[in-house]
């Protein structure tokens, strides 16, 4: 499995696999092509993006974020990851979340922040991977 950094022409197969994962169990959601497209379309084109494929003869999985400026230090914020159904729990996802920590470092970002649902084996894999809960922390919205 080869990880390299995101180029422009990986673009359909993320949002192909996207689709794939995230219309299944646990997430259950109903993406179609124009709206995944529109969706990682919008994090692609946002200043401070930075992304990683794992492939081998196809895109197994990806990793794609932007860097934020904060005012003790930069800080990576998670937008989307993804990994091929087949492939989950093989070790993917910990490559792909190595490889964008050692780029980060080698950028001088010293912090990794990403969203996730409670209770989906993707909470315990950011765990497993040394991401902690911040408790002081709550995520908000409203409907309009």
């Amino acid at each position: 499995m080869n990880i390299r950094h995101y180029s422009s022409e990986d673009f359909q197969g993320c949002v192909e696999l996207f689709i794939n994962v995230f219309n299944r169990e646990p997430w259950n959601d109903r993406w179609t092509q124009e709206k995944a497209r529109q969706y990682l379309k919008d994090y692609v084109d946002t200043p401070g993006f930075k992304g990683f494929v794992a492939e081998d003869i196809a895109i197994r999985g990806f990793i794609m974020g932007v860097r934020k400026r904060w005012w003790s230090s930069d800080e990576f914020f998670i937008n989307e990851m993804c990994v091929e159904i087949a492939d989950q729990r093989s070790g993917v996802g910990t490559k792909l979340l190595d490889h964008l920590g050692n780029a980060l470092k080698s950028e001088g970002i010293e912090r990794i922040t990403l969203l996730t649902s409670r209770e989906v084996p993707a909470e315990q894999f950011y765990k497993k991977n040394g991401f902690v809960t911040i408790d002081s922390l709550i995520f908000m919205n409203k409907n309009m």
